[in-house]
């Protein structure tokens, strides 16, 4: 495929990525949103994310429209998505030129039947978790990588690293897993990819634990993380039962509110009448947690307790495959409101007669089809799997696999179970399905073609 073929598709799969914003007639919103505004136009470092979204807001909205950072992180995902398409159009013969039909029908088949259009459509950092795995994946296993090219996914595993706490986690324990594989089979190629991967993972930790050190926060990766830690605690029991056993053995400034610990982990973070607040807020209590967290993962028993709730948290949040079914309403004097009319005043109509924000916009109809293309296309790979199974697949397949389950441990351990932190990398494998199914049809098409021009029918 020519650059100029290439580049078209590139703008095409960027529009057809924003489909649902476009529909919803505005960028879709959560409520941490307003907070990455915010962040954007006063750039801070906050004690429960990293600034590096909101850099990415300030950045591509050029201080004009949030509807450029929404086409900016499609343009990212529409590259990624091409070459990953091109890659599984042509795994056995790099030489073989490229289908543009293939490719336009394949970019058709992921928008329709997978809910991406529904991740890359908000003002939030979920669509970068796509494009970490995708590019880390690129990386690892595209053979023959023009150094443009390497150096173009690098930079892009390097920001989507830096976006999001979870991403460091994810790909660090990403990373070691591809490294202990590499090492068992003796692959020299994917152990150096491996340990750049995570090399690049330290150099994102070195920058976070400095940005902290330098705003006197202490040399740590986030000045969040024990409190997050402490709201799971809060959710799975553990926090309660060892107050209840250690409240006359230490003096916490929890214990005075051993009999009011929440179950549910935002209203131990957000509620104005969580503990956490009434003890003193974020930043006035890491030593208790830091006790109460060591104390925790140095007993058997808690770390039983602890190790039983993340397999069940993980195995829950491996469900959580939908797009919203009700898109929550965030209308006037919500965050994402006050932000909106406060820096995008302009906007604030578009914002405001949205589908979203009239309560009129709802991926119900759309998982449907999603779920049921799913379940057909699975069913298709393994009723096919002989046919179109080779090594090259099996990694393939066996990477997004690993991922989706490093996704939801690291999401549903360390924070909650939740629709939004899985759908944001699923897509994925509904995808590569599509491609595959595409892929074989038009491989039998040519082969029968191929014949008549030979004459042997």
């Amino acid at each position: 495929m020519n650059y100029k073929k290439f580049f078209a598709l590139f703008l095409i799969t960027a529009v057809c990525l924003m489909t649902v914003a476009l529909y919803n007639g505005f960028p879709l919103v959560e409520s941490d949103t307003g907070a990455y505004i915010e962040q954007a136009i006063y750039p801070h470092f906050a004690a429960d994310r990293t600034p590096f979204y909101g850099l990415f807001v300030r950045v591509t909205t050029l201080w004009t429209s949030l509807w450029f950072t929404i086409f900016a992180q499609c343009l990212i995902l529409s590259y990624l998505l091409l070459r990953y398409i091109l890659l599984l159009q042509m795994p056995a013969n790099k030489q073989s030129q490229a289908d543009i039909g293939f490719t336009l029908l394949s970019v058709i088949a992921i928008i329709s039947f997978t809910c991406v259009s529904w991740v890359t459509s908000y003002i939030m950092p979920d669509i970068f978790a796509g494009i970490l795995l995708l590019s880390a994946f690129l990386y690892i296993y595209e053979r023959q990588q023009h150094i443009v090219t390497k150096l173009s996914y690098l930079a892009i595993i390097f920001l989507a690293v830096l976006i999001h706490n979870s991403h460091f986690i994810i790909t660090s324990l990403l990373a070691t897993a591809l490294l202990l594989y590499a090492l068992v089979k003796k692959n020299k190629e994917l152990t150096r990819k491996s340990i750049v991967l995570f090399s690049v993972c330290l150099g994102v930790w070195m920058i976070l634990c400095s940005m902290n050190k330098i705003k006197k926060h202490g040399f740590t990766f986030s000045r969040g993380s024990d409190i997050f830690m402490m709201a799971k605690l809060s959710e799975t029991g553990i926090l309660s039962e060892y107050l209840n056993e250690n409240c006359g053995k230490k003096t916490l400034a929890l214990c005075n509110y051993k009999g009011r610990i929440p179950g549910d982990p935002n209203e131990f973070l957000w509620s104005g009448e969580s503990p956490l607040y009434k003890a003193g807020g974020w930043d006035s209590l890491h030593p208790d947690y830091k006790i109460i967290i060591h104390d925790v993962f140095t007993t058997p028993k808690y770390v039983g307790m602890f190790a039983q709730k993340a397999v069940v948290s993980t195995l829950e949040e491996l469900t959580q495959i939908q797009a919203p079914d009700k898109v929550s309403v965030l209308g006037k004097d919500s965050e994402p409101w006050k932000k909106v009319r406060q820096y995008f005043s302009d906007e604030l109509r578009e914002y405001s007669t949205s589908l979203q924000n009239t309560d009129a916009l709802s991926a119900t109809s759309c998982n449907f089809v999603y779920y049921l293309f799913f379940v057909l296309s699975s069913l298709w790979v393994l009723f096919y799997y002989r046919r179109v199974m080779d090594s090259d697949l099996i990694f393939i397949y066996a990477f997004i696999l690993l991922s989706l389950l490093i996704n939801a441990f690291v999401t549903s351990t360390f924070s909650n179970v939740l629709a939004r932190y899985q759908n944001r990398i699923f897509w994925i494998l509904p995808a590569t399905n599509a491609i595959v199914i595409i892929k074989y049809y038009r491989d039998k098409y040519q082969a029968v073609a191929n014949k008549k021009d030979n004459g042997l029918f």
